[in-house]
């Protein structure tokens, strides 16, 4: 299992469309575009399909954490 298909599992988890899951990575300071949202989540032999950083992922969780549970105080964790 890759980055994307992680993030794939949990948009589809938690049926985010993709203004949250853009939304989520604001949270952890992260930007992005739809663009990039839609070529993460494309299958792997889709020729639009782009990998899914180890950073980029990070950023999606601690913001995906930021939003559950609420930015805690201090510094926010590096992805």
């Amino acid at each position: 299992m890759n980055n994307n298909d992680v993030l794939r599992r949990i948009r589809y988890t938690f049926n985010f469309n993709d203004s949250k899951m853009i939304a989520l990575f604001g949270l952890a300071g992260y930007r992005v575009t739809r663009m990039q949202i839609s070529d993460w989540l494309k299958k792997d032999d889709d020729p639009a399909y782009q990998n899914c950083s180890d950073i980029q992922l990070a950023a999606f969780l601690n913001g995906l954490i930021n939003d559950k549970r609420g930015k805690r105080e201090g510094p926010q964790p590096k992805p």
